[in-house]
């Protein structure tokens, strides 16, 4: 019966060896560090790899030529199906065509904006061999 005391007591005192913190050295800290971004580039490479669909940018012949946000949800948007340029309306409710544009807006961008440079520079990178 004395000895259960004593271990429930030694249990319930707080000992400084278990409040203490480990010692965490700068060097662990930025492997960790460098062991999370090797990972997420290793996921990115993996992903690349398995080309699952909806992931994957799909050449099917749909292209968003320009498009031109109105509201918070509403978005005006040049489409390119098959050659012929489509202006539709987009809502969080339906989509919309407004017209069928008789002379196609040009589709070449001599300045891309700051997602497709970070879409072009990941894509290089993960190209790399």
């Amino acid at each position: 019966m004395i000895v259960k005391r004593r271990v429930w007591i030694t249990l319930l005192v707080p000992m400084p060896a278990w409040a203490a913190a480990p010692d965490v050295s700068i060097v662990t800290m930025l492997l960790s560090l460098a062991l999370v971004l090797a990972l997420i580039v290793g996921l990115a490479w993996l992903l690349r790899r398995l080309k699952l669909p909806g992931l994957a940018q799909q050449s099917n012949g749909i292209k968003i030529v320009s498009q031109l946000a109105i509201g918070q949800k509403e978005r005006i948007m040049v489409v390119d199906v098959h050659g012929e340029q489509l202006v539709i309306g987009v809502t969080a409710a339906q989509i919309q065509l407004l017209k069928a544009l008789d002379n196609p807006v040009p589709t070449t961008s001599t300045s891309p904006d700051s997602h497709s440079r970070f879409a072009h520079q990941l894509s290089q990178l993960l190209n790399r061999k």
